[in-house]
């Protein structure tokens, strides 16, 4: 090379310089023949059907947001009538094309999980253990926001909040769990109370109050009823402990501030697990994936009530003057 180099220019180092730039230019143009070639990834999820509870503003706001995030065809059907008529929807969905079932509520949830053959995922579904509704095909997106988001806020509206109460039905060991684990990051203690009717749960939460700082309320409407919701509601605002709900609803009976999950994360994380499901990709043995947005209200007159202040990264949830 250096002969070569100083019989035409007498710059040996100049002729390799060239020489080296003219191999990397046909490297980097073969490289890019290999890419160009390879098959680019195709979506495992070819098709979905969309399977609702019901015609709730919850169940059809997710459903909205799945219409309107799929990058597949999808189908949306609804579980009407009686159990013939449910029966149906189930078959129409078991003999057509579809690979994947998202199922929008526990009743959806129930009638998929009778189906074989296609991949589904739950979500709106508060006792999915209780329903034993997760197997290697079946997998779901939690309820809930996650129980650290809503202890950060809870911390941040009052840093003194240490011992906080929830009750639930049975097999609830999962949201337990990581609301455990969250309270502690937070210096905080979960006290628990665990029944199995709705008559047992005022009776329950009476014994809870003395006990605790403030109430968690979670939506198990298996030991919920409307009745005993506001019977619980008034009997912690007349004690004078905190609430937090899991409905804005529940702000005018007297919760301090709410947290309640986003249709669109809902859909998002819907659509990324039967991805997941589909592709294998080491998500397969997580049973329940959690939520990553949380819509957060503050309850104006409460917060004075407790003589708090809204802290500034609250500023705009503040539902009432």
């Amino acid at each position: 090379m250096e002969r070569i180099g100083s019989k035409t220019t007498g710059e040996p180092g100049i002729c390799r310089q060239r020489v080296w730039a003219r191999a990397l230019l046909v490297l980097g143009l073969a490289l890019s023949l290999v890419s160009c070639a390879t098959p680019q990834h195709k979506p495992t999820v070819q098709s979905i059907a969309v399977l609702l509870s019901d015609e709730s503003p919850a169940i059809r706001g997710v459903s909205r947001e799945i219409s309107r995030q799929a990058d597949v065809p999808l189908e949306i059907l609804q579980l009407a009538g009686g159990g013939a008529a449910q029966r149906d929807v189930v078959r129409r969905i078991q003999a057509g094309p579809h690979d994947t079932v998202i199922a929008v509520g526990l009743a959806a949830a129930r009638a998929a999980r009778s189906l074989s053959g296609k991949r589904v995922v739950f979500c709106q579904v508060f006792n999915y253990e209780h329903s034993g509704l997760v197997s290697a095909s079946m997998k779901g997106v939690s309820a809930l926001p996650s129980a650290r988001e809503q202890f950060r806020v809870w911390r941040l509206l009052d840093p003194r909040i240490r011992r906080i109460g929830v009750i639930t039905g049975p097999q609830t060991a999962d949201l337990l769990a990581d609301a455990d684990q969250a309270a502690r990051q937070y210096g905080m203690e979960i006290v628990r109370q665990t029944v199995s009717t709705d008559r047992e749960t005022l009776y329950a939460f009476r014994r809870l109050l003395p006990r605790v700082q403030g109430v968690w309320i979670v939506p198990d409407n298996r030991v919920l009823s409307v009745g005993v919701l506001r019977d619980i509601m008034n009997l912690a605002v007349r004690e004078g402990k905190q609430v937090l709900a899991f409905s804005h609803e529940l702000l005018v009976l007297g919760a301090l501030f709410s947290v309640e999950s986003d249709p669109a994360d809902i859909a998002r994380q819907a659509l990324m697990r039967a991805r997941a499901i589909a592709d294998d990709n080491g998500l397969q043995g997580e049973d329940v994936i959690p939520l990553t947005r949380a819509n957060v209200r503050v309850s104006g007159v409460m917060l004075r009530r407790f003589g708090l202040v809204l802290p500034r990264e609250l500023q705009g949830s503040l539902n009432a003057p």
